[in-house]
């Protein structure tokens, strides 16, 4: 999964590895330990079923709302203070394009003058 999402994506998945881990501790406990050694066939089938399914679901999920983290943070607007429609509104990717320009050097001179004196004029009125 680390090559599917990125750090940010990761980190908000770390919620479901504590429960998976948990249940991977009962796994391996029974299957050791055995202290149901009195358990038939399908008892020891209930058990296990009982400890895999929420696993595999638990995966599952963790999987699927990875990618819905991950799109929604490609798709998400950034809204500035005072900023009240979404057409004014800019993605994550041109924001860090943005910042990336303006390290560089690359920063289109006409556009900043452009929002300054649209910002002078929307003082002075």
């Amino acid at each position: 999964m680390a090559g599917i999402f990125d750090r940010d994506t990761l980190l908000d998945l770390t919620v479901n590895v504590i429960p998976l881990g948990i249940i991977l501790f009962f796994v391996v406990a029974f299957v050791v330990i055995d202290p149901f050694s009195g358990l038939d066939f399908y008892g020891r089938v209930l058990q296990m079923g009982l400890l895999v399914f929420p696993f595999v679901a638990l995966v599952i999920l963790t999987y699927v709302s990875g990618k819905a983290i991950a799109g929604d943070e490609k798709r998400s607007a950034v809204f500035f203070q005072g900023q009240a429609t979404l057409e004014d509104a800019k993605t994550k990717h041109e924001i860090e394009e943005e910042i990336e320009a303006e390290i560089n050097g690359d920063v289109d001179e006409e556009a900043t003058d452009g929002d300054d004196a649209e910002a002078t004029e929307t003082a002075d009125a």
